[in-house]
């Protein structure tokens, strides 16, 4: 990451790879957890070594019956702060499913999503995580559900193998914003929401779009909307972005 002077910027998906223990705001497990969508919102600069403290809550919690039992799906909001002065720097979100197959019925993985990548999306990186990223990856961010590295794990819940960590897949994400906005910008605000499972094996394809002509009174910030997935041509997941020119924040 580009910066100005002094310390490096923290990277633009290190407050998302932050991972929330659900466990530990009393959220219950179940037969399959999954990650419905996550989003990171910066409101100033923050460089590495800054100290900061992190307050995470549920938000809001539903149960909707689906298609093979039932869905629990519980909102959870963080909100970072500077030690210091106490001032809010950045907010995460984070929706938890809980799924409670109602019977074996070989329906507990997702269903593939059919839809297609927008035709004016370009293709912008594509990546293939090693089992032994993935691994690595689990271990830095504390998230060890067993479905993303263990492939007998994985299967018992009738995924075609271990699955893509979503955090992952959003900071793929966040890589292609800043690879179509340029060196000079950083990552302000991005999202995702997952459709669908994609295997670690496969490769995942990043695609973005500009979601909206320049703004003429922010001409420094740029609005973009990001499709990936395993299938050429199709998207489990889809995102949004804003990126701003580095140095563009109001403050610190």
């Amino acid at each position: 990451m580009p910066s100005d002077v002094g310390a490096e910027l923290v990277p633009p998906a290190f407050l998302s790879a932050q991972y929330v223990d659900a466990f530990a705001l009393g959220i219950p497990d179940s037969p399959v957890r999954l990650n419905g969508g996550n989003s990171c919102r910066w409101h100033a600069d923050v460089r590495v070594g800054d100290a900061l403290e992190r307050q995470s809550s549920v938000a809001g919690a539903t149960r909707k019956q689906g298609r093979s039992g039932t869905l629990d799906i519980f909102d959870i909001a963080t909100v970072y702060r500077r030690i210091d002065t106490g001032r809010e720097v950045a907010t995460l979100g984070y929706t938890a499913i809980r799924r409670y197959p109602a019977a074996h019925d070989g329906s507990l993985a997702p269903k593939r999503h059919d839809n297609a990548v927008p035709d004016d999306a370009t293709l912008v990186l594509s990546a293939t995580a090693s089992p032994r990223q993935v691994v690595t990856y689990a271990v830095a961010t504390d998230d060890l559900y067993e479905a993303h590295y263990d492939a007998d794990y994985a299967r018992e819940r009738e995924f075609d193998g271990p699955i893509l960590h979503g955090l992952l897949k959003m900071a793929w994400f966040a890589r292609a914003a800043l690879q179509v906005a340029g060196p000079d910008y950083v990552v302000q605000e991005i999202a995702s929401t997952y459709l669908g499972t994609d295997l670690v094996k496969d490769e995942f394809l990043v695609s973005v779009r500009r979601s909206g002509p320049a703004d003429a009174d922010a001409p420094d910030r740029m609005s973009l909307e990001i499709f990936g997935g395993t299938r050429p041509g199709h998207y489990s997941t889809i995102g949004s972005a804003i990126v701003r020119r580095n140095g563009s924040f109001a403050g610190r």
